[in-house]
């Protein structure tokens, strides 16, 4: 049995899951000028389903902290403390949803706009 969650597999994707990959899907919608909507949907539905795996990591090592005798693990991932750890995936799959509602409205704004142009 490991001494610390913090030398899991699993705590290094979740820091790579809540973190570092939303953080670089942001900046590259940020940053980039022309992109087209198929892309933006796939970014949202990346950070959406990055904060899925946010919660079952999150989950997995509540669990595998209270299994070590480690009391930061307990501190960090089975105390009240990790309610504020559940924060980061719920700002990406706000924000996923947000951009995905978004692209979604304007494309039926734009349908609409057509068809009455039709008429």
């Amino acid at each position: 049995m490991n001494d610390s969650v913090f030398i899991h597999f699993e705590f290094w994707l979740l820091l790579l899951a809540s973190l570092i990959l939303p953080v670089a899907i942001y900046f590259a919608l940020l940053s980039i000028r022309r992109i087209s909507r198929y892309t933006v949907l796939l970014f949202a539905l990346a950070l959406i389903l990055l904060s899925a795996l946010d919660v079952f990591l999150l989950r997995h090592l509540g669990t595998a902290a209270r299994a070590t005798p480690s009391l930061l693990d307990d501190k960090v991932f089975a105390s009240e403390f990790s309610l504020a750890l559940y924060l980061l995936p719920l700002l990406s799959a706000g924000v996923g949803v947000n951009i995905f509602s978004d692209v979604l409205l304007n494309h039926l704004r734009r349908v609409l706009r057509d068809a009455g142009a039709r008429h």
